[in-house]
């Protein structure tokens, strides 16, 4: 090789042994510099090292629970916060005695862990063979055991500050909060939501109240564990300006132990599940018809316990004698014949347009994501069946909160509200739907229901109650045609029902051994109805009286 002056270049003495001390030195302060960087992690625990260690380990960690709001309750209660903790980790290849690191970790971490399994952390290996830089020993132990770790002074072994997302109520409406994973991901309810206002660290108040919504909670389960049920729904909700107090899924999970609950069970059914309502949603074929004039309180009609109607026939529940029949009979008796019966007299357009006025196949603008719309077949799609069937609750299908949305309008005289657990909600009034006479006039019916009909086991010492029975056949899904076997158990009301406040919606799928609304669910409503109006302090009338005696035997919960 030539210089650019054509002489051939030589290197001059000692170049090489120069060039090989300047990279013995090269490396001496690169190892300075990385044995500084070491202990600088190793002393400092904070989240420099840990995204060093999750880049090590394949993940990227996400430690924003930290600065996470909480969720609060009406009553200023957290439903759902975040704690300081630590995560233990080591680097395998710096711990020099595991067998004595193990003793005393297991010491100071506890009972929680196998001792085998922290020699494992301990010494873990990576792919190539070798020990590796990085192993999580502990995730989110409490800081006071976090500073006994770090008082043993294990070298290789160091904890990382973290947070953890926590339910301190456990399973207390689990599926309306939703919850936090341990990746930095919101899923479901109110976690997922809200999940921009809650990572910007501001908190999201709710209208649930914790006391009742346990008390619903109970309840549901109490009558699904009586009934052998597969599930059980229920709300409550304040029918003047449509904030939920409590809403409830059972069987329901531990948001604190998330996965271990199948995603079945995570689903919050009250907004998501449509199901056939049944004989509850008479009471809007019955306001339908008052309010169009085709019908009075006094009108009567000849009901048999069956009909012919084309295509199918309509049954009551259980046979009886021809009966002349008022509208408030026909809700006090569940007759599906008389539903059909007023149905008919007031057309197939007609009822189909009030269905849609109450709010049915569509969303009720509920502050959570995931409702489900419900299904209301298309008008031109009606055919004789159908006006047979859709008057007590077959045929369609609606959510739990659009039932009970649309009987809030039954309540309150007249007007949708939107149901919303998150205070500061617009209240405003929506549009009105029936009249407030009418509003009125099917209140009366749906007390005479209570007072002497099927829902009597829903009667409460003090108060006047105004509610419907539901026993609902399930569409077998292997054959298309309805089961003679399952049903869905339920009951709807609201109280004082001389000044509505308060309304109180349980559904119970699939219960045994029995199958009716006034057993398996009514005298569980009376139990929430009931604390919900003590809780409130509502004054009861002395002037009502208790439970029927004649019925008390099948009441009793």
């Amino acid at each position: 090789m030539k210089t650019r002056r054509g002489r051939r270049s030589r290197a001059r003495p000692g170049t090489g042994r120069s060039r090989l001390r300047a990279v013995a030195a090269g490396v001496a302060v690169a190892g300075l510099l990385l044995g500084g960087r070491a202990a600088y992690l190793s002393l400092d625990g904070t989240g420099a090292y840990r995204t060093l260690a999750s880049e090590q380990a394949g993940g990227v960690v996400q430690d924003v629970a930290a600065g996470r709001g909480d969720i609060v309750g009406m009553g200023g209660q957290k439903l759902a916060t975040s704690v300081k903790t630590a995560d233990v980790v080591a680097t395998p290849y710096q711990v020099r005695d595991p067998e004595k690191a193990t003793k005393e970790l297991s010491r100071v971490l506890g009972g929680g862990m196998n001792p085998k399994e922290i020699e494992g952390l301990l010494t873990r290996r990576g792919s190539d063979g070798r020990l590796s830089g990085y192993s999580v020993v502990a995730r989110d132990v409490d800081l006071g055991v976090a500073r006994k770790v770090r008082a043993l002074g294990i070298e290789g072994v160091y904890t990382i500050s973290d947070a953890k997302r926590v339910y301190p109520d456990g399973d207390l409406a689990s599926q309306l909060l939703g919850y936090y994973s341990d990746y930095g991901r919101a899923y479901g309810g109110v976690e997922a939501t809200y999940d921009g206002r809650l990572s910007r660290g501001q908190d999201v108040r709710l209208t649930i109240n914790a006391a009742v919504q346990q008390q619903l909670q109970k309840a549901l389960s109490e009558s699904m564990s009586r009934f052998h049920a597969r599930s059980a729904q229920g709300l409550v909700m304040n029918v003047r300006d449509g904030s939920i107090l409590a809403l409830a899924n059972v069987p329901g999970y531990d948001d604190n132990h998330y996965d271990q609950a199948p995603g079945a069970l995570q689903r919050d059914r009250v907004l998501t599940d449509p199901y056939e309502p049944g004989s509850t949603f008479k009471a809007f074929t019955v306001a339908a018809a008052l309010q169009e004039g085709v019908i009075t309180p006094r009108t009567t009609f000849t009901v048999p316990d069956q009909i012919q109607i084309p295509g199918a026939v309509v049954h009551d529940s259980l046979p009886h004698p021809v009966e002349q029949m008022t509208p408030a009979k026909i809700l006090q008796q569940s007759s599906n014949v008389g539903a059909t019966k007023i149905a008919e007299r007031l057309g197939g357009r007609r009822l189909y347009e009030y269905i849609e006025r109450f709010g049915f196949g569509r969303k009720t603008g509920i502050d959570l994501a995931g409702e489900a719309t419900g299904y209301v077949p298309p008008y031109r799609q009606w055919s004789g069946t159908t006006i047979g069937n859709i008057p007590f609750g077959q045929g369609l299908t609606v959510t739990p909160l659009q039932l009970a949305a649309g009987y809030a309008a039954i309540a309150n005289g007249g007007r949708l509200v939107t149901p919303h657990v998150v205070q500061g909600h617009d209240t405003r009034p929506g549009p009105r739907v029936i009249s407030p006479r009418t509003s009125s006039i099917v209140n009366r019916m749906l007390q005479s229901v209570v007072d002497k009909g099927t829902g009597v086991c829903a009667r409460i010492p003090g108060y006047r109650i105004a509610g419907k029975t539901g026993t609902a056949q399930k569409v077998d899904p292997a054959t298309g045609a309805y089961s003679s076997t399952d049903y869905v158990a339920s009951f709807i009301g609201f109280a004082p029902a001389d000044d509505p406040r308060y309304l109180v919606l349980m559904i119970v799928d699939d219960p045994q051994g029995d199958i009716y609304g006034e057993t398996v669910v009514a005298p569980y409503f009376r139990d929430v109805m009931g604390y919900t109006l003590s809780y409130y302090n509502v004054p009861p009338d002395p002037r009502v009286a208790g439970v029927a005696p004649d019925k008390r035997a099948v009441c009793q919960t």
